[in-house]
């Protein structure tokens, strides 16, 4: 049997439904962009998505449509773009109660040191905002450090005052798994897809996947304890931010995995395993 895996590592941000105006979304993404470019220089020059419009009905047209503009361009007209990356119903016109899209990247060809943020908000839909490092197969593992992702993290919800925000890994890949019977008299090597932490079956599954960092509100970490191998600190806003390890988290380090699921067990518990539960 060999092994073909490899991880992501993402800070993601999730919060309760929040009925805002294109206006007041394109302000806080402005925001979260500029947090984001004092953190690093890695994060300078940031480009957003334009959705057309008006649109052509067809997705794969409009995907295919939208123009990369540099963020100085956007700055006065970012209500407008927001308003243009509503979220559409089944007949393709605009329902501003499911909320709003948007996205921004650091280069608009991909790569494994490019930044990517991608934010949905506004509607009668939960929120989220997302930021990962690259594509498949990976980000450069050079910058995914524990200063860098902590920074991330506290950045992005100094704007968006989220109940709960994790930076964590995504073991993704596959296995290949020789002498399989596929069909009757049929003997092949079969591909299996990998996504759980391989060293615990047992890991629980959530919106948290392994957690490396996570933060909770003042609300959501009222009483919360934690063993002493789980490094702990408060937030200015009075929210705990815990971490597994000031390393990067590694989901084949079995100590790494056995404080990630300490965490994964303390966030599941207070917010869900969806991360919508609310207190």
């Amino acid at each position: 049997m060999t092994t073909e895996t490899y991880c992501t590592y993402y800070v993601h941000s999730a919060w309760n439904p929040r009925l805002e105006t294109p206006a007041a979304i394109g302000a806080k993404y402005l925001a979260t962009l500029d947090a984001l470019s004092a953190v690093d220089p890695i994060f300078k020059h940031w480009i957003l998505a334009d959705y057309p419009n008006p649109n052509t009905g067809d997705p794969d047209v409009d995907g295919w449509n939208i123009n990369a503009i540099p963020i100085a361009s956007a700055r006065p007209r970012i209500a407008e773009i927001i308003e243009n990356y509503v979220r559409r119903d089944d007949f393709n016109e605009p329902c501003p109660s499911d909320g709003y899209h948007a996205m921004a990247t650091t280069r608009e060809i991909g790569g494994p040191r490019v930044a990517n943020v991608i934010l949905n908000t506004g509607g009668e839909r939960h929120g989220d905002v997302t930021l990962q490092f690259g594509e498949d197969p990976a980000p450069d593992l050079t910058i995914v450090t524990y200063p860098l992702y902590k920074a991330v993290l506290l950045a992005i919800n100094a704007v968006w005052h989220a109940p709960w925000a994790c930076a964590q890994a995504y073991r993704s890949g596959t296995i290949s798994v020789p002498g399989v019977e596929i069909v009757p008299g049929l003997i092949a090597t079969k591909i299996v897809s990998v996504e759980r932490v391989p060293l615990d079956l047992t890991f629980p599954y959530s919106v948290f996947h392994i957690p490396w960092i996570a933060y909770l509100s003042a609300e959501y970490a009222a009483g919360v304890a934690l063993p002493c191998d789980i490094l702990t600190e408060r937030t200015p806003d009075g929210g705990l931010l815990m971490s597994a390890t000031t390393a990067r988290l590694d989901p084949d380090n079995p100590e790494h995995v056995r404080r990630a699921r300490i965490i994964a067990e303390t966030m599941i518990a207070r917010a869900g395993s969806d991360g919508r539960r609310t207190i």
